[in-house]
């Protein structure tokens, strides 16, 4: 029978708190580091051509708002594992708000495809005036391991003049090619890179 008498504690009290402890110390050393993902703009394209006189006036466009479900306001990197499951990765996490890896890549890619600095996101520019606005409601974007990754989104392109609104709902599908999460990562990256060339040739149909 173990016992403590006042603040003393006897030997064998003392070697099971210091071997508990070592325990502790042991499981806190042998935890995964997390890993760290981001979105990244298209590399290599070219700006599609303009119409118009060389040296016009390059278009402007307004992005935003753009909106994401719930289920992405995390850091944690979601899959999807059956048709109403879900996986939370806690060592696999996005290296910023997905949100704001969303606008900073459509607003990169945007700029190459349209040949254009004028590029503004909606909650950071000061100025609610350009030639185009294009709002997004973004209903998915996620991926399945060795399946799919799938972007599905409603968007209105607007112009300042008073002309129809164009409003679209985009689905973009591209295979996975492992179980690894660069490779997951790699497959969403493809769907936003989709997304913004076709709202790209949308404003440049709008011009026309």
């Amino acid at each position: 029978m173990i016992t403590v008498t006042g603040r003393r504690t006897t030997f064998p009290v003392r070697m099971l708190i210091i071997a508990f402890a070592l325990i502790l110390t042991g499981c806190a050393g042998s935890s995964s580091p997390s890993t760290f993902y981001m979105l990244r703009s298209m590399e290599g394209a070219s700006p599609e051509k303009t119409s118009g006189a060389k040296g016009a006036k390059t278009v402007s466009v307004l992005l935003g708002p753009i909106s994401l479900p719930g289920y992405l306001d995390r850091s944690q990197m979601v899959t999807v594992t059956g048709t109403h499951q879900l996986t939370l990765h806690e060592f696999n996490r996005w290296a910023e708000s997905l949100r704001d890896g969303f606008y900073r890549v459509l607003q990169e890619d945007l700029s190459t495809l349209l040949g254009t600095p004028d590029v503004y996101r909606y909650d950071q520019s000061e100025s609610s005036t350009a030639d185009y606005q294009v709002v997004i409601d973004v209903t998915r974007f996620d991926a399945v391991p060795e399946g799919d990754a799938v972007l599905r989104a409603f968007w209105t392109l607007t112009q300042e003049a008073d002309t129809p609104s164009v409003t679209r709902k985009s689905v973009f599908r591209k295979p996975v090619s492992g179980m690894g999460f660069p490779e997951i990562v790699n497959a969403q990256n493809q769907t936003i890179n989709e997304f913004s060339r076709e709202i790209a040739t949308a404003i440049k149909s709008a011009q026309n």
